[in-house]
């Protein structure tokens, strides 16, 4: 999935404008999503840069992992796919 692909559906999930959705994934771009120190990380950042309650950071970053967990189970099922 391209960057403007997750934004969009990162936009269509949670509700937010595709500018405030930017500001998260470049949040999100900046961390190794995959870990639990991260996570904190990454929660702590959204709520200053994105200027997101705690439940709503952490409810965009399940969003966002299912969105990137999904395109990756995809990937692995159908990897001779187009990735558009």
């Amino acid at each position: 999935m391209s960057k403007t692909g997750f934004i969009k559906e990162l936009s269509k999930q949670t509700g937010y404008d595709e500018e405030k959705c930017m500001i998260i994934d470049n949040v999100i771009e900046n961390y190794f999503i995959f870990g639990r120190k991260n996570k904190d990380k990454i929660i702590k950042d959204l709520q200053i840069k994105a200027s997101l309650s705690e439940d709503d950071s952490e409810n965009v970053y399940d969003i966002s992992m299912r969105i990137i967990t999904g395109e990756i189970k995809n990937k692995l099922r159908h990897p001779f796919k187009s990735q558009d």
